[in-house]
């Protein structure tokens, strides 16, 4: 029977959003490395099972006498949801898990919590832990821990280049001298070494020098950016 079907209707609606919200997500967390606030995630998570829901609910109503297309509707509807939203459940439970067995209490403290992210790195999630350590460090932005930890994490899971902008970010807020030299020479090997950046490996040596002049290692510093070539070797004090 051919007519309007308001369920038809419905479920290509419901796809639209589906369908947009979990690429952006996905081109969220691949290129860009953005995590989801914590509300946003739960409640992307209901709307997924509502979603899922009425669709699969539709499907054993109009193909329940076609047991081989039913089976690959449902099939092909499992997958697009894993593909696009996999990273997100995953993340979702692992947090869900963490409150549980290291709870955080409020989900905007006005200090930071580190139980979640500590909780990431015990268990050798350092993903999960780089994502937590990154909001905190974007709901805090002068907590310098919070920021190295981000970008040391990042680094074990071999994102030098999404770690380098971090160890700058705590660079901001270091005060001491020394501190911001072992933060520099890190940073300047990144760039040198990881990245093939001299450049950027030079500059961030320059800046500590802008900051820093009269400390105590300013001279070795200055010897280092006065000799580096193209292509560095690894940083050491003299």
């Amino acid at each position: 029977m051919v007519g309007f079907d308001l369920a038809w209707v419905l479920s290509g609606l419901f796809l639209i959003p589906y369908l947009l919200w979990g690429i952006y997500l996905l081109r969220q967390r691949l290129a860009h490395d953005v995590d989801l606030d914590r509300t946003v995630e739960t409640f992307t998570v209901v709307f997924l099972i509502i979603f899922f829901i009425f669709e699969f609910t539709l499907i054993k109503i109009w193909l329940e006498n076609d047991i081989v297309s039913l089976v690959f509707a449902t099939l092909g509807l499992a997958i697009s949801g894993f593909a696009l939203y996999g990273p997100l459940v995953m993340s979702f439970g692992s947090h869900l898990l963490i409150d549980i067995l290291m709870p955080t209490g409020r989900y905007n403290p006005a200090e930071p919590r580190y139980g979640a992210a500590e909780g990431f790195e015990l268990r050798g999630d350092f993903e999960g832990a780089a994502r937590e350590f990154i909001n905190i460090a974007r709901k805090f932005p002068k907590e310098t821990r919070a920021a190295l930890r981000a970008a040391d994490n990042l680094m074990l899971i071999g994102r030098p280049e999404v770690a380098a902008p971090w160890f700058e970010a705590a660079l901001e807020t270091i005060k001491d001298p020394e501190e911001a030299l072992s933060v520099v020479n890190r940073l300047s090997d990144i760039y040198n070494l990881e990245l093939k950046q001299p450049a950027e490996a030079r500059e961030v040596l320059e800046e500590y020098l802008e900051r820093f002049p009269a400390a105590e290692y300013a001279a070795s510093v200055r010897r280092r950016v006065e000799g580096m070539s193209e292509v560095s070797g690894p940083s050491y004090l003299v």
